[in-house]
């Protein structure tokens, strides 16, 4: 197993530390860096970006042919990461002596490291991985500051009370709204002051979302899943099987069917993992669909209603404008009324 010893102080730092273990050369601008994969060790990209002096994050977007570890060493400043896992699974641990946890497939997990603490995060081989590490030193200085005006740090000095407690490992449900920001955070680059703050937005608003999923999980008790392992499993390859069918008959029964379970652990499982109904969560990827032919074809109206798997144009019409804002009709005269990439 490979080990590699990170220090905080700068976050680049560990991105060259990496990129000599197990890396190519090193391209770096402003703010950010990545480096290649060697293939002797695997393919993919590991990447870092600094947000500003107390938020960082590693990204790494690749599968590997051997096992390492990644010893991230405190100083004298706390830190709180926020890790997500897109695809795939990792374990941690706080220093030797401690135990081996995992960070599952898309499980909302929160690490508060102490002050010249240990955090170890070992990364399996032989599979493909998509992970996200923001890393959030609070600045003690600005913090305490008598006048916060500014809104960020307004939020993290509540933050920061919040999260206190030193070497502390919490992991709550499976998140798939943040999966979304973490998607867009590896989507954006940083070749124009578009992508630049829209990678930033994303970045804030994963930190957000996994807040978020934690208060709620400690407002209720932090309540098991409704749904076991295997019936997450099987509601992940109907949502790929929806996204597929589209413009078929997409009853309640039919997806119980293809699915193999019940009518209540299927909406328990929607309601779990997407924060809707099936039949909510059915409608809105249509319209999303609906939204995406207008951009790439010459589609009127009837036609499009059939194309996403409607059979009503006056119903479609309602819906698509209580969703986007504007009638169908308007957005096939003029694409650019609807707010979408």
């Amino acid at each position: 197993m490979i080990k590699l010893k990170s220090p905080v102080l700068n976050p680049l730092d560990n991105l060259s530390i990496m990129a000599k273990a197990i890396g190519d050369d090193i391209n770096c601008r402003k703010g950010f860096g990545f480096t290649k994969v060697r293939s002797d060790y695997g393919e993919g990209v590991v990447s870092v970006t600094v947000v500003s002096d107390d938020i960082s994050v590693i990204i790494i977007d690749a599968t590997f042919k051997k096992d390492f570890e990644v010893q991230l060493l405190g100083d004298s400043k706390k830190t709180i990461d926020f890790v997500f896992c897109l695809e795939g699974s990792i374990h941690h641990r706080f220093g030797a002596g401690t135990s081996y946890k995992p960070i599952n497939f898309r499980q909302n997990t929160i690490i508060n490291r102490g002050e010249n603490s240990r955090s170890v995060i070992k990364i399996p081989s032989n599979v493909p991985l998509k992970i996200s590490l923001i890393s959030y030193r609070p600045n003690y200085d600005k913090l305490q500051s008598e006048d916060l005006y500014d809104l960020r740090l307004s939020a993290f000095n509540i933050l920061t009370k919040v999260y206190a407690e030193e070497n502390h490992f919490y992991s709550g449900r499976v998140c798939f709204r943040t999966s979304n920001f973490v998607s867009d955070m590896m989507k954006y680059g940083s070749q124009n002051p578009a992508d630049i703050l829209f990678k930033e937005a994303a970045i804030l608003n994963t930190m957000a979302s996994q807040i978020d999923r934690h208060d709620k999980d400690l407002s209720s008790g932090h309540d098991k899943a409704p749904i076991k392992l295997y019936e997450v499993d099987r509601i992940l390859a109907l949502e790929t099987f929806i996204n597929d069918n589209l413009t078929e008959s997409l009853t309640l029964s039919r997806l119980e069917l293809v699915s193999g379970l019940n009518p209540s652990k299927l909406q328990a499982g929607f309601k779990y993992l997407y924060g809707k109904t099936v039949s909510h969560y059915v409608t809105e990827k249509r319209l999303e669909k609906a939204a995406k032919l207008i951009y790439e074809s010459d589609l009127n109206v009837s036609e499009l209603v059939y194309s996403v798997g409607f059979t009503s144009r006056s119903y479609f019409s309602k819906i698509f404008k209580n969703h986007f804002g504007v009638l169908p009709s308007k957005c096939i005269a003029n694409p650019e009324l609807l707010a979408i990439n």
